[in-house]
């Protein structure tokens, strides 16, 4: 590090040159970083859960290509509301990137004529009377396709689909589809009050919404650090240069995500305030041992290599830790939980590097002798005086602390063994958001938006085309229905007994449903006058040569727990009706529920990883394995707090809320490290334990105590956040900031005075 330091000094101009030229340039990169969500963008490519997504998207299309505009109004079935929807149908079919648009007013009711089958449009406006209308209402709330889909059951609810072209399915182009429908709809909500929906949408509005959040975390903890940093060091050199520091290493990160091909979605969001926390705590820690070398009498210049030989090591040590707890998610199967990682501890490394080249150069120009000013304000002798009686504490009760440290871990471990793994489709937004009310709007009124999907594969041509397979079919439906959770339930069994029923001059039951056909040879017919009448429906529920046909349930959004329930209920029911047939069960309801067992994996994997590497490290640095295991218990009772608060509180493990756990390590480690490295040098000095632990406390204590001070400040900004996962991770890091520095005060010296370990520095 001298040899860095003294080739830093010697070409202050020309570092410091480079570094504005590298941030210039990064400027246009980060400027055009792009923010997503979807849920295919969880699972690597090769994954078979998005093998069996693809199989349905290949021969039926998406499912999640349909913006869905709804509204309720108890005059439906009156003209001038018809009239009203053919006017908002008409101008939403001008929108551009649309394939169709679909009301109920485009329904067609299935008809026979002489033994042929007709498809007749259920309205006629220009000769529509009201008996004509209540007898339309009637025969559509009844139609199976129509109820849950376009209309509820009591004809006071209806929605408007708009199919989105899917080689036009972009952001961009969702945003301007979502603009244009505010447009349309803006001259009638004096009248109709609308609730728009549908998965595309919500991720468009999740976007957008998150892009407000990350400009809006980035701006109020750079505020929030600010004034910390000027209530604590009172000059503008000690505010100045460490959010210069994290303002470049923000914008570096952001470069190098857009640069690789990255992009911003839930988890990354959280990547700013962390390296926000993370370059302020490398940039006081550096500043701080500045300062005290100015103050012991050292020149500028000395002092500059004084700072870089006894803390360049140490926070890189820190830097790197840290880096390596986010950077073993890249282990993960789950993609945003990779990304998160790796960008997370790329952008860490980041900090440091910014921290050292930028540092020394400015240091050198600064005509001040000391960047902070800690004796102007009250803080800092209240903060040195609660310190020597920690100090004391530690060295008289530290038994004491020990066993108390252990029964409060014991209680948070209980909490850990009540934690849930559960996630949703629309799960990090507030139930009292725009967002999840208009798609409650849509559960209640109509029919959950929330696809299940299933595949039958009879493997022959024609297979399909069976009275015994659509029987079992039709057994299969009845199982499903069992379940509060799934609403509605159709497939080509649905369209042969509604086509047997109008053959048969037959009336459906309460269940909207008709006995069907029991002959193969009925089938095969009741298909070829679809064919003929090139029925649009046919082909949304059967392949081209009919080998596979195709059921869609509709659910709640209940849960990853709850539909992984759900689906191993009915697997057994499945195999037994259709032993003969591959079925693959997928769809956007089943790519969000599928996630659980790969969180929990990836979760547990790379936090053994990290820990592994961490106690290496300690291994390595004091040559002792006692010695690295003292190290780990600071930071192991975090990890068990953050879990034990999770578990109590009811919070749910979920792509959102897994990362906690390595920003918790990741936080843990960074305050063990400086602790253990300054205890490393006062014990060089003096060859004593006792006196070096008290002098350590006292001393990187107060750096310790300020750095977890803007931690919580940055942290604390994502309690404010409308996405309720992110609020939660606000919440449960700070609770684990303050745990940890609670560990490193008392339990960390307190563990040295028990143990004694014989140190071989």
């Amino acid at each position: 590090m001298k040899q860095f330091g003294e080739f830093i000094l010697a070409h202050p101009k020309s570092v410091l040159f480079g570094l504005t030229v590298l941030l210039f340039v990064s400027i246009f990169p980060a400027s055009n970083i792009r923010t997503d969500f979807n849920l295919e963008g969880f699972y690597p490519d090769e994954d078979p859960v998005i093998a069996d997504y693809e199989k349905l998207e290949d021969e039926f299309g998406r499912d999640d290509n349909s913006i869905i505009i709804g509204f309720k109004t108890d005059s439906l079935f009156t003209k001038e509301v018809l009239l009203d929807l053919q006017s908002i149908t008409a101008q939403l079919e001008e929108i551009d990137y649309l394939t169709e648009v679909l009301s109920i007013l485009d329904a067609q009711e299935i008809k026979s004529e002489n033994g042929e089958l007709t498809f007749d449009p259920y309205f006629d406006l220009e000769n529509s009377s009201k008996e004509r209308l209540s007898n339309i209402k009637e025969n559509i709330t009844h139609d199976p396709f129509l109820n849950g889909a376009l209309i509820n059951s009591s004809g006071n609810a209806t929605a408007i689909v708009l199919r989105i072209n899917e080689e036009e399915n972009t952001f961009f182009n969702r945003n301007h589809i979502i603009d244009s429908i505010n447009d349309v709809l803006r001259e009638y909500r004096s009248d109709y009050e609308f609730h728009t929906s549908g998965i595309p949408y919500f991720r468009n509005q999740y976007v957008n919404l998150l892009n407000g959040e990350i400009v809006m975390y980035i701006a109020i903890s750079s505020i929030l650090i600010i004034l910390l940093l000027w209530y604590i060091y009172r000059t503008i050199w000690g505010v100045l240069f460490p959010m210069v520091i994290v303002w470049s290493t923000l914008l570096l990160t952001v470069a190098i995500i857009q640069l690789t091909g990255g992009y911003l979605e839930i988890m990354s969001s959280t990547i700013a305030p962390i390296l926000l926390c993370v370059g302020v705590a490398d940039a006081i820690h550096m500043i701080s041992k500045y300062d005290d070398a100015r103050e012991s009498g050292f020149s500028k210049h000395n002092s500059i290599i004084e700072m870089l030989k006894t803390l360049g090591s140490a926070t890189f040590l820190t830097s790197l830790t840290t880096a390596i707890g986010f950077a073993t998610l890249f282990t993960s199967t789950v993609m945003p939980m990779r990304r998160f990682g790796i960008y997370t501890a790329v952008g860490v490394l980041l900090a440091y590097v910014v921290t050292i080249f930028f540092l020394p150069v400015i240091l050198s120009r600064l005509k001040s002798k000391r960047i902070f000013d800690e004796k102007s304000g009250s803080f800092y002798p209240l903060l040195q005086k609660w310190l020597n009686k920690v100090a004391g504490l530690n060295r008289l009760n530290y038994r004491k602390i020990i066993i108390f440290g252990l029964l409060v871990t014991i209680m948070f471990s209980v909490g850990i063994t009540k934690i849930d793994v559960n996630g949703k489709v629309f799960d990090d937004v507030g139930d009292d958001t725009e967002l999840m009310q208009d798609s409650q709007f849509f559960s209640d009124q109509i029919a959950p938006q929330f696809p299940m999907e299933f595949l039958i594969d009879t493997g022959e041509p024609d297979g399909a085309l069976s009275a015994d397979l659509l029987e079992r079919v039709s057994r299969f439906e009845q199982k499903l229905l069992e379940y509060p959770e799934i609403h509605r339930v159709v497939g080509f069994h649905t369209l042969m007994g509604e086509v047997h029923r109008v053959l048969t001059d037959g009336e459906r039951n309460e269940n909207l449903d008709f006995p069907l056909p029991e002959s193969d040879q009925a089938i095969a017919q009741y298909t070829l006058l679809m064919e003929i009448n090139e029925a649009d429906e046919l082909y949304n529920l059967v392949d081209f040569d009919y080998t596979k046909l195709r059921i869609t349930a509709q659910t709640e959004d209940a849960g990853s727990k709850r539909i992984n329930e759900i689906r191993d209920e009915f697997r057994s029911e499945m195999q037994r009706l259709f032993p003969d047939e591959e079925v693959i069960v997928t769809g956007t309801t089943i790519l969000s529920a599928d996630l659980t067992d790969k969180i929990v994996y990836s979760l547990a994997w790379s936090i053994m990883l990290a820990i592994f590497a961490i106690t290496l490290i300690m291994a390595m640095l004091f040559k002792s394995f006692k010695m690295a295991l003292i190290a780990l218990v600071p930071n192991i009772i975090p990890l068990v707090i953050v879990g034990g608060v999770m578990g109590f509180a009811g919070v749910d493990i979920k792509p959102s809320t897994a990362v906690i756990f390595t920003i918790a390590l990741g936080i843990a480690v960074d305050d063990s490290i400086h602790y253990l490295a300054r205890f490393r040098i006062e014990y060089l000095k003096s060859k004593a334990m006792f006196p070096s632990l008290t002098a350590t406390t006292v001393r990187t204590g107060r750096a310790i105590i300020v750095t977890s001070l803007i931690l919580i400040a940055g942290f604390g900004t994502l309690i404010t956040s409308a996405f309720t996962s992110t609020a939660m991770m606000g919440i449960l890091v700070c609770t684990t900031i303050l745990g940890a520095l609670l560990a490193d005060l008392f339990v960390l010296p307190s563990l040295f005075y028990w143990l004694k370990p014989k140190l071989k520095i």
